[in-house]
């Protein structure tokens, strides 16, 4: 019985071709190919995926690199690590539905205020904000969306808005398609997202959120970030900034 050599077997596909031997020198370009291999199917939700050590021998590059790569994954929600266990592909269930996506109107109208709103920034092009780039799992040279917006109810204040949104995970948008729309409402009509994560946050107004909320700038503010993701494809990244007296209510 002939026996493969270990470097062969490691380099097949779960369908029996060859991949070709790459040579990743960034963390980032690691993250980029085990994302691609999740989106192709070729690593489905629930699977086990290669070993650090065995990546690093496919990919060309150091074992810490490909640490760093699966760590912002697995804080990203898109694999799952477990000591003596291994990585694996967050399960996705089939039968999961398209998640509701909260829009600020609805928060307003439901307290009986007049709601508007008022589209301030529309910009196209590599953004240069870390956290988004995080969020959405992109090098810095991809372009992006990036929107901000400021609702009022009653006419005062309620909230302002900044999203960056991944052009190639989405339909044609234009700044014309969020004239009447804020870019929430636009992604619970196009886009069927299937998962988020939220994170509250206290931090001080500064810039465009001061000016927008009437408040000076320092003023203790609540933010709430939220990533979304249609399956393993990270959607939007946004950051909402709300006045000293906003109270946040949630009902199970």
């Amino acid at each position: 019985m002939t026996k493969l050599p270990p470097t062969f077997v490691r380099s097949l596909r779960p369908g029996g071709s060859a991949r070709a031997p790459k040579r990743m020198n960034t963390w980032q370009s690691v993250r980029a190919e085990v994302l691609e291999r999740i989106r192709s199917g070729e690593w489905a939700p629930g699977t086990l995926i290669p070993t650090e050590h065995q990546l690093a021998h496919q990919l060309g590059c150091a074992r810490a690199t490909v640490n760093r790569a699966l760590r912002e994954l697995a804080e990203s929600g898109v694999v799952e690590r477990r000591r003596k266990v291994g990585t694996r592909v967050t399960a996705t269930p089939h039968q999961r539905t398209t998640l509701e996506m909260p829009v600020i109107r609805s928060e307003i109208e439901a307290a009986g205020a007049v709601y508007r709103y008022v589209l301030t920034a529309f910009e196209r092009g590599p953004i240069p904000s870390e956290a988004a780039l995080r969020a959405l799992q992109v090098e810095a040279s991809q372009n992006l969306l990036l929107v901000k917006a400021q609702y009022l109810a009653d006419g005062a204040p309620h909230c302002c808005e900044a999203i960056w949104l991944n052009p190639r995970a989405l339909p044609p948008l234009t700044r014309a398609d969020l004239e009447g729309q804020s870019a929430p409402e636009w992604l619970a009509r196009h886009v069927p997202l299937t998962r988020g994560r939220v994170t509250i946050l206290a931090e001080g107004a500064s810039g465009d959120c001061a000016h927008n909320l009437w408040i000076e700038p320092g003023t203790p503010i609540l933010a709430i970030e939220r990533t979304n993701w249609r399956n393993a494809t990270p959607v939007s990244f946004s950051r909402q900034f709300y006045p000293p007296q906003h109270r946040l209510v949630s009902e199970d």
